[in-house]
């Protein structure tokens, strides 16, 4: 009886630990198969951010080259208010009325020449 013991005992510890191996190899399956999935999801996760990414550099330089036509605009605007603020200060010193004042027509008539160049150039 006692080998009829140990010999059950035997098969029943070897059962046991057959099916903890087989669950352990199982879990370890499973968790190789999680991380290849979160591995491949992370990858696609760079690939669309880089996508993005090169998209959002062709937009930046755009808009670079858009401000940097703008900074050349507001520095003509800035250099005709001077001019403006001259004249003003002058036509304001001058004693003559203003629709005979030499300060008011020369700029009128500098002002004239500088419209029909400009559409002379644009006709072009």
């Amino acid at each position: 009886m006692e080998t009829l013991s140990i010999i059950l005992n035997f098969i029943l510890a070897s059962g046991l630990a057959g099916t903890i191996l087989f669950f352990n190899a199982k879990k370890r399956k499973e968790n190789a198969a999680a991380d290849s999935a979160e591995l491949a999801n992370t990858e696609k996760v760079v690939a669309i951010q880089s996508e993005q990414i090169t998209r959002l550099d062709g937009r930046v330089e755009k808009l670079e080259e858009k401000v940097g036509k703008l900074e050349i605009i507001i520095e003509h605007k800035d250099v005709e208010i001077d001019r403006s603020r001259i004249v003003i200060r002058q036509a304001y010193k001058c004693e003559t009325p203003p629709e005979h004042c030499p300060v008011l027509l020369k700029r009128a008539e500098l002002e004239r020449k500088r419209k029909e160049t400009d559409e002379n150039n644009r006709k072009s």
